[in-house]
């Protein structure tokens, strides 16, 4: 179970990219509001669930007919009735999304250095072995914190870091497709989230519900689960 200091930090973040406060947060089993703090710009509908509570914010220029579209949500609310209840004005669904936070942290088990800019090239080499898909969900740019793991000369595991609201450290992993598997990935994962504890930041861990082999990396190494994250794009 999380404890109150790591909550108390999650629940403030949140509470700011959705423009509320954090006792507003998961205040009841549906609580919709309209987008402020980080999400003012965000053409779409962002949830997130926790505990069989969920708060939902929506564009406040399509507040009226959002409303009505998600008005047989109030009493019984998860990110598949969501997604469905929003389909015929979906473009793109992101989720159901884990997000987990971690205190403390294992080691690794395979070596891992820190990254610098004299990686660049192996960096690229990496990315170029990756999917683009892939890459601009879990590659990283060596300005960015980062913790790499070698097999010989080759990177082939690089994790990632980007402070989001001056407290939380929102963690990338991609590992080479020829040496998926094999545990470098959750040693890369581990050496930068130590640092990022050290730094006096909260670790944070975010995945595809549906990626299980994820969400295994970061349960082996200490994280939690926090909340769940649904984003839909809506036209306009």
């Amino acid at each position: 179970m999380l404890d109150h200091h790591t909550i108390a930090v999650a629940d403030a973040y949140w509470a700011s990219h959705f423009g509320c406060v954090a006792d507003e947060l998961f205040s009841g089993s549906f609580h919709l509001i309209t987008h402020g703090g980080e999400l003012i710009d965000y053409c779409g509908v962002f949830a997130i669930f926790r505990g069989g509570k969920v708060t939902v914010s929506i564009p406040p220029d399509q507040a009226e007919s959002l409303r009505g579209i998600l008005s047989d949500l109030t009493n019984d609310c998860s990110p598949d009735s969501l997604a469905s209840a929003l389909e015929p004005v979906a473009t793109r669904v992101i989720g159901p999304a884990y997000i987990g936070y971690a205190s403390a942290v294992s080691g690794p088990s395979h070596p891992v250095r820190s990254l610098s800019s004299n990686d660049v090239t192996a960096l690229m080499a990496l990315e170029q072995s990756c999917d683009t898909t892939e890459w601009e969900h879990g590659g990283s740019p060596v300005e960015n914190p980062c913790s790499g793991v070698f097999s010989g000369e080759k990177l082939v595991a690089v994790a990632g870091y980007e402070i989001w609201g001056g407290s939380i450290a929102h963690i990338s992993i991609i590992t080479h497709p020829d040496f998926r598997n094999q545990g470098f990935g959750r040693s890369a994962v581990a050496h930068l989230a130590v640092k990022v504890i050290q730094a006096g930041l909260l670790p944070q861990y975010r995945t595809l519900e549906s990626n299980r082999s994820s969400i295994r990396i970061a349960e082996s190494l200490g994280f939690q689960h926090y909340a769940t994250s649904m984003a839909v794009r809506i036209t306009r």
